[in-house]
């Protein structure tokens, strides 16, 4: 796993929630040996990649024009940028030894097409990488917590739904639910953990209303961070769920599979 401190990179860039989260994520990302021709399935604008990797991603596809056009703008992080659809990608069978997808199957509402696209595209032998909210995500918001502990768990489940909602979340699933999809298209786990614990958690649903500063900012100015005083306190707060070990049971799952 890499040294480099994916944390500060993205906290300096970006929002606190976002950085926490982002920034585990590109340790088990950035860890996936890419074996050329590579495709990022959801690269958005290409700022996760930029951190993640030391590479450029050979092809990127993506659904938004925007989001695309700001990718384009990073300078060596993809040699081709595509706007498509993962349930349909324009690819011969075959045509990738490396798939990744960080955080963006979830929000695909035709996972089945979308899964069986990636088999498709990825030759025998090759590897698919992707991350995912597992069925905790909902309940271990700190919305959620502190309904239940109140003894208000009809709104627990709304506070987790309404969240879910607005981060477009439409597959919160078990990891035997995903190793169970992911087989039946020939494409079987090797590799399959989860992390961000609920304490984590917590701070990243915390750090969405702690960081409004941070999106006040972003709306005048362009920027998450104008001044390094603005993240001296998420530094402190939040490095500690950055560096915690993997735990037993986490918000978020890792899934490492090769095409069979």
């Amino acid at each position: 796993m890499s040294a480099r401190d994916f944390f500060s990179c993205h906290l300096e860039s970006m929002a606190p929630h976002r950085a926490i989260l982002r920034s585990v994520e590109c340790k088990f990302m950035g860890a996936v040996p890419l074996e050329s021709p590579v495709l990022d399935i959801g690269c958005g604008d290409g700022h996760f990649a930029s951190i993640a990797y030391d590479r450029p991603i050979d092809v990127g596809v993506d659904v938004l024009t925007r989001d695309l056009a700001e990718a384009r703008t990073r300078a060596g992080v993809y040699r081709h940028l595509l706007l498509a659809s993962a349930p349909a990608l324009p690819f011969a069978n075959g045509s990738f030894a490396t798939v990744v997808s960080n955080c963006v199957i979830e929000h695909i509402p035709d996972v089945d097409h979308t899964l069986q696209e990636i088999a498709r595209v990825l030759r025998p032998g090759g590897t698919f990488a992707t991350t995912l909210p597992s069925e905790h995500f909902s309940e271990w918001l700190l919305g959620s917590t502190l309904a239940r502990s109140l003894g208000l768990n009809g709104l627990a489940i709304l506070y987790g739904d309404f969240f879910n909602a607005i981060s477009h979340h439409y597959h919160i699933y078990p990891s035997t639910w995903w190793d169970d999809k992911l087989a039946a298209v020939g494409l079987p786990v090797v590799e399959h953990f989860e992390y961000f614990s609920a304490q984590a958690h917590r701070a990243f649903d915390l750090s969405h209303y702690l960081g409004v500063p941070n999106l006040v900012t972003k709306r005048m100015f362009g920027r998450w961070v104008l001044h390094p005083r603005q993240t001296a306190f998420f530094e402190w707060w939040l490095r500690p769920f950055y560096k915690e070990p993997l735990p037993a049971e986490g918000a978020y799952q890792f899934v490492r599979c090769i095409r069979a």
